[in-house]
């Protein structure tokens, strides 16, 4: 079974990876029964879930009807209350007292402490990495810097996400989520397209160029700059006592 996760209604597609025949932006999440062998039904529904918060289907402070989700999915409430609260760990929904589910906000300090949180995790993958790296991966994050020049916000989550995954750590990778929410939903939202999102680029350029040559000084300073240029993004004076 397939499940179209853009920004159409789930629709079955019945063999092979094609076009699910919604927009250009439609992902099709494949479950059979050998995923099903490796991962669990909670961990399947809630990358089915969380595709479609960074897609844009579900937007940040959209409440997420357990009802519809359990008919639209096709699962009963048991897997799916797992779902949610994988997903609650990972920081892409929140879940109230009442268990009503609900796509995170950030806003004012919480995105704040997200931004300075994953500088210092992105810090470390790069004191791990530097003079480290296979050249493949070297060209893959220029690679996704030239993508995101076109304004493709995912290209710049793939970048950080295979920053912290080529450090072979899993404390480091296990914010993969965290990273995503930021980088394709929240910061875009708050300005970070055209030249806002070009600035950016170079420093993570440099950023790359520092890795190559083993650089670590130089690396952190062009990481620290990059994040810096999101924290100003925010225009919130809150930032200059972080």
């Amino acid at each position: 079974m397939w499940w179209c996760t853009g920004n159409s209604d789930s629709h079955q597609i019945t063999s092979g990876y094609q076009n699910c025949g919604g927009p250009p932006e439609c992902e099709a999440v494949m479950m059979t029964s050998d995923w099903r062998s490796n991962v669990s039904l909670a961990r399947e529904t809630a990358g089915v879930i969380s595709e479609r918060v960074f897609s844009g289907r579900y937007l940040p402070g959209q409440v997420l009807a357990q009802s519809k989700l359990s008919q639209e999915l096709g699962l009963s409430r048991t897997p799916l209350r797992e779902a949610l609260s994988l997903l609650e760990r990972e920081g892409i929904i929140c879940i109230d007292a009442a268990g009503r589910a609900m796509v995170r906000m950030m806003a004012g300090s919480q995105l704040l402490e997200a931004l300075v949180f994953r500088e210092a995790l992105e810090s470390a993958a790069c004191k791990l990495l530097c003079g480290q790296l296979p050249e493949t991966v070297l060209d893959e994050l220029q690679r996704l810097i030239q993508q995101a020049r076109t304004g493709d916000q995912r290209s710049m989550s793939r970048f950080h996400l295979v920053l912290l995954d080529a450090s072979n750590n899993s404390y480091l990778q296990s914010f993969s989520g965290l990273v995503r929410m930021t980088e394709e939903v929240i910061l875009p939202g708050h300005g970070r397209r055209g030249q806002a999102l070009q600035n950016s680029l170079i420093d993570l350029t440099e950023l790359v160029l520092a890795l190559r040559e083993g650089a670590s000084g130089k690396a952190l300073q062009h990481l620290s700059e990059y994040f810096d240029k999101q924290l100003a993004l925010l225009d919130n004076p809150e930032r200059h006592s972080l």
